[in-house]
């Protein structure tokens, strides 16, 4: 068991407990913390993970705007930072079609299969930042269900 899993399991079961607490008559919070230090756990400690499994799992709209905001401009950096050959765009854009596919995406023929020699540098890295958009928005629904 990796460390993560240990976290999140220790997380799990801290949920767990909490939920059992809060279904019977509700301990003190003194009580709940000893209980916890009991168990072999630290509360602060859980308190911190419990706060960072939501804050990655449950944001907020603010907080998903503000990290999909945040990846946009990563990714619009990275993309005008470096020129890549017209053969690796091309190569790409092959990867993430395959990739889409492997999640069970239907991509349109038409439009993602024409023949790259007729496309501009600039349609090839337009495609692919509009497939990589589409791979990453299918792979948080995925993740997500």
């Amino acid at each position: 068991m990796t460390h993560k899993d240990k976290k999140s399991a220790a997380a799990a079961k801290f949920l767990d407990n909490l939920t059992s607490f809060l279904g019977q008559d509700s301990p003190s919070r003194e009580d709940l913390f000893n209980d916890l230090k009991a168990s072999g756990l630290d509360p602060d400690q859980l308190s911190n993970e419990f706060r960072a499994l939501l804050s990655e799992h449950a944001p907020t709209w603010k907080e998903k705007a503000e990290r999909e905001r945040v990846a946009a401009l990563e990714s619009f950096s990275k993309s005008s930072a470096t020129p890549r050959r017209r053969g690796d765009v091309e190569q790409e854009i092959q990867g993430v079609i395959e990739a889409m596919q492997q999640l069970g995406a239907t991509i349109t023929a038409g439009a993602y299969h024409q023949n790259f020699r007729e496309a501009t540098d600039a349609d090839l890295e337009s495609l692919l930042d509009d497939l990589a958009a589409q791979y990453q928005a299918l792979k948080n629904k995925k993740s997500n269900e």
